[in-house]
């Protein structure tokens, strides 16, 4: 029953989530909390991370090391992605996290990003996750694709495309226009372009989306049914509700009309539509009738390694 953490610094938000292993061997959660740093849009064009977002990442960690210690949790792993490893001055970030709050962050490689992600996804979806699987997270900083075969990972893809990047680099500033929606379109079809092979040429039983970006349009496309859920694990988003969605986000051009979306998240309206790009232009690559959303990524998949590594 003793307590297991894991905070997660990703390009979007610092999330830090507590779990308890319970008799049965499953994990429950017991406390979670989230700082919207956007720490890739503190990286440069220098390639630095600046002051402000070393700051802001320092603050959240004062706050987490507090909801650890009220936790009494011995055994934490700190993770970092895709803006810590576009930071040519993440090192610096490194030390500090270290002095202040007495916690080692370990930034790790797509490929491990998305070993972690689809552990949380098996662990989260059970059965349903067997077969032949295709994953995908989408991040704020990159994208990640896993294929695996009766739970084991055959191949995994790291992109360093996400739901801020398309915001910031193609989409623009409000109002969005027709015209760079097309383009952060075209950009993504060529990124993507070389997925085609990871599939081998067979097709998945089951298409598993894992993101904060993806569990939002379920949501929005489930208000636009006119059903409120805030669950949305195991939703099945086939190609057309989530095309549905897609086009209300487009034709909502700036974030005011956005945050008038029944479903929407206020703190994720501005950046959405880039990650719902994404999603779409994968499907479209890969040829997905849909996908089928998973509330477990990356975090549970830390949790589900600590809780079972020795005690």
């Amino acid at each position: 029953m003793e307590p297991v953490a894991v905070i997660d610094v990703g390009s979007n938000s610092v999330c830090l989530l507590v779990a308890v292993r319970l008799r049965d061997g499953t994990l429950a959660t017991v406390d979670k909390r989230k700082d919207t740093a956007r720490l890739r849009d503190e990286v440069g064009d220098d390639g630095r991370l600046t002051e402000r977002g070393m700051e802001r990442a320092v603050n959240a960690f004062c706050m987490f090391s507090e909801v650890l210690r009220n936790w009494s949790v011995r055994r934490v792993r700190v993770v970092g992605t895709a803006a810590l490893r576009a930071a040519t001055n993440a090192d610096e970030l490194v030390d500090r996290i270290e002095r202040t709050s007495g916690l080692q962050l370990q930034i790790i490689s797509g490929e491990e990003e998305a070993r972690l992600a689809f552990l949380g996804v098996l662990y989260g979806m059970g059965r349903r996750a067997t077969g032949r699987v295709l994953c995908a997270d989408v991040g704020g900083g990159s994208t990640e694709v896993i294929l695996a075969e009766g739970g084991e990972v055959l191949r995994t893809t790291s992109i360093p495309i996400g739901a801020l990047v398309v915001t910031r680099q193609w989409l623009g500033a409000d109002p969005v226009e027709p015209e760079a929606i097309a383009l952060a379109r075209q950009q993504l079809r060529t990124a993507f372009a070389d997925l085609r092979h990871i599939q081998g040429w067979q097709p998945v039983d089951i298409a598993i989306a894992t993101s904060g970006t993806i569990q939002r349009v379920a949501r929005i496309g489930c208000a636009q049914d006119g059903q409120i859920v805030q669950d949305v694990h195991g939703l099945t988003l086939p190609h057309a509700q989530m095309a549905r969605v897609t086009q209300a986000l487009e034709t909502a051009r700036t974030n005011e009309n956005r945050l008038r979306l029944p479903g929407m998240d206020p703190v994720r309206a501005d950046i959405l539509l880039g990650g719902a790009l994404i999603y779409e232009v994968l499907a479209e690559t890969l040829s997905l009738p849909g996908w089928t959303v998973s509330m477990d990524g990356l975090r549970m998949g830390v949790l589900g390694e600590l809780a079972s590594g020795p005690w």
